[in-house]
């Protein structure tokens, strides 16, 4: 029963790794684009929260 548990797991991850060899990921996006997708994500920079934390001055 292991054997066959983890013959399973070697031939998925040799599979996975056949499937994942070729596959060129490249991203193109400059710093302003990812300032812009994270703040419509809902990002806020610490200088622009209006809240104080107890115990600062």
């Amino acid at each position: 029963m292991d054997k066959k548990i983890l013959l399973g797991i070697g031939i998925g991850l040799v599979i996975g790794v056949i499937f994942m060899w070729g596959y060129d990921y490249t991203s193109n996006l400059s710093d302003s684009q990812i300032e812009q997708k994270a703040r419509g994500l809902g990002m806020i920079y610490p200088n622009e929260s209006k809240s104080l934390l107890k115990g600062e001055d």
